[in-house]
């Protein structure tokens, strides 16, 4: 993802972590060239599940539900 949404540009990075068996996006907030990550969403292969963690200040609904769409999309689940 990336896109403009009030006064920050929006964008996300794919990571995973093989060993702990997870794969997701890290959602970052950048203002002036100042960038943040502010939530994560992984797919744990253990649980079979989706998981949402917010790290830094208020992250509005539109931009999770656009996050979650492109985790869903994007992560082969098994």
């Amino acid at each position: 993802m990336k896109r403009r949404y009030g006064e920050y540009e929006w964008g996300s990075v794919f990571v995973e972590d093989r060993k702990e068996g997870w794969g997701g996006f890290d959602l970052y907030r950048c203002k002036q060239e100042k960038q943040v990550r502010v939530a994560r969403i992984a797919y744990w292969d253990a649980s079979g599940e989706f998981v949402v963690e917010t790290f830094e200040g208020d992250v509005p609904l539109i931009i999770i539900e656009e996050l979650i769409d492109e985790a869903k999309t994007s992560i082969k689940l098994r």
